[in-house]
């Protein structure tokens, strides 16, 4: 039998969060389930809506075709599958057809999120709709796309709602994390590599042993980002000790693909399975409540945007934060760039009374 894995307690992969149970009640893929005609493929392995499922078979082979010709991103096809399956669903339950859902429905459906929903989680589901209905039109499965006029939510933040840390909480909290385990040695690396190179989650949890290399006198992390790009980073010499303390107590592994971080076993030893983002999350909410922080006010990207407002609170470039942090658009960095919220907690706390 296989070890148990004691980052995940009492689950299966049946039960795990990023298997086939969504929080609405959609059914998600398992990713172990075998692909048959009306699932769908991949990452996501749901079963397909009804207005798909008894559409003709040239609409469902476009639909199928979609998430893998069209959407190459595992985490935006995931996304799009659910915002997608939602729609579908509930265009089922109004009764509509496939090929009667019109700008109206499309419209009707969009207010009835904006309630529910975040205004930029709405504009997404609307990306995936239009995208889909987009690329059914393109390839003749439909006449029209529905999605085409219908306009989303105002959304243009000029700062990101991610909670960070000042540079003292983020040193007091990583400095103060235990280390007297292998698995409190993992816990300490990863958040390091979080802070200190600005990753994201899915791209350090994607890691590999042969991803983190020397390369004249420093190391660096070999990161894939979105959209299948890799970038070379140098790393902080923090973030090279906490993993070479990790990596001593848990043994280096010189095959090439094995993960970089792994999960745990119940006898606690690392296995060889590679952590997830929610067996991330759950660690990172763990260690901050253990600290004496909010867990409701930490996740990973908390530290992706402490170390962000850091560099540049110290005089680093912005361009270089956006190139460090993988971002196309130097918009999207100045969304971690918090300095305006913390320069205003300090100088609040002048008021003499």
């Amino acid at each position: 039998m296989p070890q148990s894995n004691a980052d995940e307690p009492g689950r299966n992969d049946s039960q795990h969060p990023s298997g086939n149970q969504h929080p609405s009640g959609d059914r998600l893929p398992s990713g172990d389930q075998p692909r048959s005609a009306n699932r769908l493929p991949g990452a996501f392995e749901a079963d397909l809506p009804p207005l798909i499922s008894g559409a003709e078979p040239e609409t469902q082979e476009r639909f199928l075709e979609f998430f893998l010709a069209e959407i190459r991103n595992e985490n935006t096809r995931k996304a799009y599958g659910r915002a997608v399956a939602r729609f579908l669903r509930w265009a089922g339950r109004q009764d509509f057809s496939l090929e009667g859902i019109s700008p109206m429905v499309v419209s009707a459906y969009v207010e009835q999120l904006k309630p529910k929903l975040a205004p930029a989680t709405v504009k997404q589901h609307l990306s995936a709709i239009r995208r889909l209905f987009g690329y059914l039109q393109a390839t003749g499965a439909l006449p029209e796309n529905p999605a085409e006029p219908v306009r989303g939510p105002k959304h243009n933040p000029r700062e990101g709602s991610t909670p960070i840390l000042t540079a003292e909480e983020a040193s007091r909290f990583i400095e103060g994390l235990p280390t007297g385990s292998i698995k409190g040695k993992r816990d300490k690396a990863i958040i390091g590599v979080l802070t200190y190179t600005f990753a994201r989650v899915s791209a350090v949890v994607n890691l590999s042993q042969e991803d983190y290399f020397q390369a004249g006198r420093r190391r660096k992390l070999r990161l894939q980002e979105k959209g299948g790009k890799r970038r070379d980073v140098p790393l902080h010499h923090k973030a090279t000790d906490y993993l070479e303390e990790y990596l001593e107590a848990g043994g280096r592994l010189e095959e090439k693909g094995e993960p970089l971080f792994r999960t745990m076993t119940r006898q606690g030893d690392l296995s060889g399975r590679p952590m997830d983002r929610t067996a991330v999350l759950r660690m990172v909410k763990s260690r901050a409540s253990d600290e004496g922080l909010d867990p409701d006010q930490v996740c990973c990207h908390t530290f992706r945007g402490t170390g962000i407002t850091a560099y540049l609170q110290n005089g680093g470039k912005l361009e270089v934060a956006q190139h460090i942090a993988g971002h196309a658009d130097a918009s999207t960095t100045k969304l971690y760039d918090r300095r305006r919220e913390l320069v205003s907690k300090e100088e609040v706390e002048k008021i003499g009374i």
